[in-house]
């Protein structure tokens, strides 16, 4: 009778421990930043376009194995986590085209097959899942350029042409009149440059600029640039240096976010821009639950989580997904 209470006994301490065990490893995984998704149905891919609609994600073109380029065209759907393959992009496969929405239509063009840089642009409507051509870009044709909205306005510009000049020339584009029309440049030449919009004002950092990183970081209100904090320098903690070119880029909430990319490496970190203080606050690396090190990435987010998806490190392409959920409370602003 005692041996049968002990054994009893010991298999609840033994469930107990489990138990324990279970949630603390629960507990473990809740306090990763980086957690990987589902993976994307297509092939693997750098270098894509990539424009959101609602809260359907759709990314199209790319280039992958052995330089080759594409012109398939999917749909995420966020809250099932599926993919759905739509019309082909009906311009030539390309890679490092720029994207942007505007009334509910997706616009992709720039970029470029490898030798050749292109200018056309093309329209997406979802309802009828079909693709039109709209004016051409007015500017040279490149690649590694940049794209933003604000207010219901699309802007275009930057890049590098057939001849690897950079540009800092500013496009704006309107629908209703299929035309573009130059507004105020950038400040200073930059390719391979990121971008964001918070709260209808566009950040404009990163790139390169005569084959050199570029730390100058400007914010830009539809009128004028304005200078930021640099993107290399030193704080009163430690010294910094964001600079880079092709990371992958969302916004959750008020903040900005870029991880990976390249400079001289392939890079990792994640870093957090808040501009109320107009600080940049470091996250954790994008390989700390097992992703790899990587540039050209797509990013985009959806309630409060940021995703990122395909990229490459070297000649390897990559069709993985991973999520990203800010903990503000173990990374603070200082």
């Amino acid at each position: 009778m005692k041996t049968t209470k002990f054994i009893k006994l010991t298999m609840m301490v033994l469930v107990l421990i489990t138990a324990a065990a279970c949630s603390k490893d629960q507990e473990d995984d809740d306090d990763e930043e980086w957690v990987r998704g589902v993976d994307f149905d297509g092939l693997p891919r750098s270098g894509a376009a990539s424009f959101t609609i609602n809260e359907d994600v759709y990314l199209t073109t790319g280039y992958g194995t052995s330089s080759t380029r594409f012109k398939d065209t999917w749909v995420y759907d966020i809250n099932s986590a599926t993919w759905m393959e739509k019309a082909n992009f009906p311009g030539e496969a390309r890679n490092n085209a720029v994207a942007f929405t505007l009334n509910g239509k997706g616009y992709v063009g720039l970029g470029t097959n490898g030798t050749k840089m292109f200018k056309d642009f093309y329209v997406y409507d979802p309802q009828q899942d079909s693709w039109s051509p709209i004016a051409d870009f007015p500017g040279v044709a490149r690649y590694g350029a940049v794209s933003f909205v604000i207010n219901g306005v699309a802007y275009v510009g930057c890049g590098q042409d057939v001849d690897a000049q950079d540009y800092n020339d500013v496009y704006t584009y309107s629908p209703s009149s299929d035309s573009w029309t130059k507004v105020n440049s950038t400040p200073e030449k930059r390719s391979f440059a990121f971008s964001f919009v918070i709260n209808n004002v566009a950040y404009l950092g990163g790139g390169t600029n005569n084959n050199a990183y570029v730390s100058s970081f400007y914010a830009f209100d539809g009128q004028n640039w304005s200078t930021k904090e640099p993107l290399s320098g030193r704080t009163d903690d430690y010294t910094y240096d964001l600079r880079r070119n092709y990371p992958a880029v969302f916004v959750i909430g008020n903040y900005g976010f870029i991880t990976g990319g390249t400079n001289s490496s392939t890079l990792s970190s994640t870093w957090r821009y808040d501009p109320s203080v107009d600080y940049w606050i470091e996250h954790d690396d994008f390989t700390i639950n097992g992703a790899s090190s990587r540039q050209q990435a797509v990013g985009f987010s959806s309630n409060g989580v940021g995703y990122v998806v395909g990229g490459r490190s070297g000649s390897t392409p990559f069709d993985d997904i991973w999520k990203f959920t800010p903990d503000l409370s173990k990374h603070p602003n200082e």
